[in-house]
């Protein structure tokens, strides 16, 4: 049997690769859309965002901290569209 935290640390790393990904995958989309928008931020659409990912976190212990993500997230998307919006002027 092997070492239980290095298991878990192995779960954690495997996780972090698909993550990693799809995260990589989500702020290129995000950064993509900034030519699209009339205006960078959308109060609207950024609660929605986090309405859904809080609804879709079952344990409630986890939310606070899922949110805190989803909100970075949220600020890193904007920061890669304002760079974005830069560098086309």
């Amino acid at each position: 049997m092997g070492n239980p935290l290095e298991e878990k640390r192995k779960e954690v790393d495997r996780i972090d690769g698909r993550l990693a990904v799809l995260l990589a995958e989500r702020l290129s989309i995000a950064a993509s859309m900034a030519g699209l928008k009339k205006r960078l931020r959308d109060s609207a659409r950024e609660a929605a965002v986090l309405k859904r990912a809080a609804g879709l976190v079952k344990d409630r212990k986890l939310r606070p901290a899922v949110m805190a993500v989803y909100r970075e997230i949220i600020r890193q998307g904007l920061r890669l569209q304002r760079a974005s919006v830069r560098n086309k002027i």
